[in-house]
């Protein structure tokens, strides 16, 4: 709403990156909360002896950490968003289209929430105590090895991509790389860091039930 005073207008952009910005931390935290009786040996023994299903269980946990929060959240997005909008239209004649809310950053946002959520369940699983220190510092180590890998894999296609030729084009030989792995890349930590790291969840909880 402050930034209504000056220039008048609410971009769309400026909605979904306060969005981003309290959507995915918060989602985080909810899904903390959510997994907090394996914080201790007593509690997770007495939750993962009801008689439901390991599966069951996870897929509930994951439904309700993404889906519907997601959901509940967007709608409480909007809710606050049509105030702050009808405020600064009253007082500030401000222009705004909610058509462009659901806009390709917004499924970019949730899509980033959707890849990165199954690190930190698995983390909520796996550590008993300070989980959320922890487990960023798993996400800087995993960072630091990837980064790694790609550099290797990077140096190993240099050739082709002709990154160390001597015709000082070397920005566009590193936008030629992006450009040709991207789409690989994309798949492949998407793959990796959604359904491998629930298959990982699974077997967490198959350990803490052991």
């Amino acid at each position: 709403m402050l930034n209504m005073v000056w220039d008048k207008e609410l971009a769309s952009e400026e909605f979904l990156g306060i969005f981003g910005l309290c959507y995915i931390p918060l989602g985080l935290a909810f899904t903390f909360s959510v997994f907090r009786e394996f914080g201790h040996s007593n509690t997770d023994q007495l939750y993962l002896a009801l008689p439901v299903s390991i599966p069951e269980r996870l897929v509930s946990k994951w439904f309700s950490t993404t889906v519907l929060y997601t959901i509940a959240f967007s709608l409480v997005a909007i809710v606050v968003g049509v105030f702050a909008v009808t405020v600064g239209i009253i007082l500030f004649g401000v222009d705004f289209s909610f058509s462009a809310i659901f806009s390709e950053k917004y499924w970019t946002i949730v899509g980033t929430y959707f890849i990165i959520q199954p690190i930190f369940m698995v983390g909520a699983i796996t550590f008993s105590k300070n989980k959320i220190g922890k487990t960023i510092l798993s996400i800087g180590i995993l960072f630091l090895g990837f980064f790694l890998f790609n550099l290797v894999l990077f140096v190993l296609f240099n050739q082709g991509l002709g990154v160390f030729s001597n015709d000082g084009l070397g920005s566009v030989a590193f936008d030629r790389a992006s450009s040709d792995f991207s789409l690989i890349g994309r798949w492949f930590y998407g793959i990796l860091f959604g359904p491998l790291l629930l298959v990982v969840a699974y077997f967490k909880m198959v350990e803490k039930e052991v």
